[in-house]
C-alpha cells in the first residue's frame, strides 16, 4: 500500500479528523475507522511481505487514539459549587467591552472577565467564584465560546470572581514573556517593536494586524510554523552535527515555543521539527507527510479540542500543502517556491474565506516576497534588539534602520495592495475546486496513479464539503 509506506501517520490523522468532523461521539467512531480502512485498501499498489500485518496495526492505532478522543469529549467536566485555589495568569486579551484573563489552577483552568486589564500575564493569584459553564453556540457558523477556550486548556467561567496577586511572586514563562513584551514596547521602535512583539511573545498589534490583513499576509504575525522555522534556520548555524546538535536545537525549539505562549500552530510544528531531528540522530530520514500527519495526530489526540481552532487547522493546511510539494520535488528548484505560495492561498482559502470573509486577492502577489523579507528583517532584528536591550553601542541606530525598512514595506504594501484592491469571499463552486485541487495534490505526492487520483478526489472532496465546511 503506497500510503502505508509513505505516510502512515497520515491513515490515523485521517481517521481523528473525520470521528472530530462528525462530533466526536462513538457513533462516529466506526464511520472514520471504516472510511480511513476504504482509503488504505484505495491506495494499495502491491501486495509485500508483512503488509497485512502493518496494516492493522496502522488500523489499531487508530482506533485506540480515536478512543482516547471519544473519551476526552464525552469526558463531563465536573464543575464544583465554588472554587477557591492559587493559579496563575496565562493569558490576558481583549473580549468585547471587557477583558478575559484565563488562569490555571491545581483544580482546572477558569475564565475571568474584567472591566480592565488589571492582571498581567505570569502573575500568581488567589480565585474564589462560582464556575458556570462556557455557552455553546447552536449554529456552527458562530464563534463557540466553550471551543475557543476547550482548546486552550480552560474548564469554566467564573462568575462573582475575586482575584487577587499573592504575595510571592516566582518567575514563570508567563511572567518572562510579559517582561519582554514591555522591554520591546519600552526600549524599541514602534514597528520593530510591535513586530518582535509578535513573534516573540504572540502578542499581536491590532492596528498592525488589521493592515496585514489587509495585504493578505496576517498569517506573518502568528506564531506558527514559519516562525519556528525562522528560528531553526537562524540558530542551526551554532551546532555542529551529532548529539550535541539536536540536544541544543531541541531546547531553543521547545524554549521559544512555551515562551511565545504555545499556540496549537507552534506545537505543530514543533513537533514536526522534533520527528526530524529524532531521525537526524538516528541518520534515518524523515518523509515530510508522515511527520506533518504524526504532529496533527499527537495533538487532537492531546487536546481533541484543537480541531476546532482557526490557527490549528489553516497550520496543517499549509504544512501539508508544502510536505506534499517537498515529496514531489526538490525545495532548491524554482518551480517549488513559485508553486507553493498559490497553493498554500488555493488550500487555505475555503477555511479562511468561511471563518474571515473576504480574502485579498493582494496576498497571492504579496506572499513572493513578504516571507523572504521578515524572514532577513525579522532574524536581523532580533540580533540587534538582543544586543540593543544588553547595552552594545550603535544598536540604536541599526533599529532605527530596521524602523524604516518596515516603514517602507507598509508603503510597498499599501502599493500592492491597491493594484489588486479586491476580496474573495466564500464561493461554493471556489471551494469545491480548491478542496479537489488538494486532495490531488495529495494524491500525487502519494504517487497515486492517475486512475486511483480520478477516483479518490471527487469522493474525498464531497466528504469533505459535507463534513468539514
Amino acid at each position: 500500500m503506497s500510503l502505508l509506506h509513505q505516510a502512515p501517520f497520515m491513515a490515523i490523522f485521517l481517521a481523528l479528523s473525520l470521528l472530530l468532523a462528525l462530533g466526536g461521539g462513538p457513533v462516529a467512531l466506526p464511520f472514520a475507522l471504516v472510511s480511513t480502512a476504504g482509503f488504505l485498501f484505495c491506495t494499495f499498489s502491491s501486495a509485500r511481505p508483512g503488509e497485512g500485518r502493518f496494516f492493522s496495526f496502522v488500523l489499531f492505532c487508530a482506533l485506540l487514539l480515536s478512543l482516547r478522543v471519544v473519551v476526552v469529549l464525552g469526558r463531563r467536566v465536573t464543575l464544583p459549587q465554588s472554587v477557591n485555589a492559587e493559579g496563575v495568569v496565562v493569558q490576558v486579551r481583549p473580549w468585547g467591552r471587557f477583558y478575559a484573563a484565563a488562569v490555571s489552577t491545581s483544580e482546572g483552568g477558569y475564565v475571568v472577565t474584567l472591566p480592565f486589564a488589571t492582571l498581567t500575564e505570569g502573575t500568581c493569584v488567589r480565585l474564589s467564584g462560582i464556575p458556570k459553564p462556557f455557552r455553546r453556540a447552536l449554529d456552527k457558523s458562530r464563534f463557540d465560546e466553550e471551543l475557543y477556550w476547550r482548546a486552550r486548556d480552560m474548564d469554566a467561567r467564573l462568575m462573582k470572581a475575586k482575584v487577587e496577586p499573592t504575595p510571592e511572586q516566582p518567575w514563570n514563562f508567563h511572567r518572562l514573556r510579559y517582561a519582554l513584551d514591555r522591554a520591546l514596547a519600552i526600549h524599541t521602535p514602534e514597528l520593530v517593536g510591535a513586530y518582535l512583539r509578535a513573534a516573540w511573545t504572540g502578542r499581536r498589534d491590532l492596528d498592525l494586524n488589521e493592515a496585514h490583513r489587509n495585504w493578505g499576509t496576517s498569517h506573518l504575525l502568528a506564531v506558527s510554523g514559519y516562525h519556528v522555522g525562522v528560528l531553526m534556520m537562524a540558530v542551526s548555524c551554532l551546532f555542529s552535527s551529532g548529539r550535541r546538535r539536536v540536544i541544543g536545537l531541541s531546547v531553543l525549539l521547545w524554549g521559544y515555543i512555551f515562551l511565545t505562549g504555545a499556540p496549537a500552530s507552534a506545537l505543530r510544528a514543533g513537533l514536526m521539527l522534533q520527528t526530524g531531528l529524532f531521525g537526524e540522530l538516528l541518520g534515518r530520514p524523515t518523509r515530510p507527510l508522515n511527520s506533518v500527519s504524526l504532529a496533527g495526530a499527537l495533538l487532537l489526540a492531546y487536546n481533541p479540542f484543537f480541531f476546532w481552532d482557526a490557527g490549528w487547522r489553516l497550520s496543517i493546511l499549509a504544512a501539508l500543502t508544502i510536505a506534499a510539494l517537498l515529496e514531489l520535488g526538490d525545495a532548491r528548484s524554482m518551480r517549488f517556491w513559485l508553486s507553493m505560495n498559490p497553493l498554500i492561498w488555493m488550500v487555505t482559502y475555503p477555511q479562511a474565506s468561511y471563518i474571515f470573509g473576504d480574502i485579498p486577492l493582494a496576498g497571492i502577489l504579496m506572499n513572493f516576497i513578504a516571507p523572504a523579507f521578515f524572514s532577513f528583517t525579522l532574524s536581523f532584528a532580533s540580533v540587534v534588539t538582543l544586543c540593543h536591550l544588553v547595552g552594545f553601542p550603535l544598536t540604536g541606530w541599526l533599529l532605527g534602520v530596521l524602523e524604516g525598512a518596515f516603514r517602507l514595506w507598509g508603503v510597498v504594501a499599501d502599493g500592492l495592495a491597491a493594484l489588486t484592491p479586491w476580496g474573495l469571499g466564500w464561493e461554493p463552486l471556489l471551494v469545491w475546486g480548491c478542496v479537489g485541487g488538494f486532495l490531488a495534490l495529495l494524491c500525487r505526492a502519494l504517487h497515486l496513479s492517475w486512475g486511483r487520483t480520478a477516483f479518490l478526489v471527487p469522493t474525498g472532496t464531497l466528504v469533505a464539503f459535507s463534513l468539514f465546511l
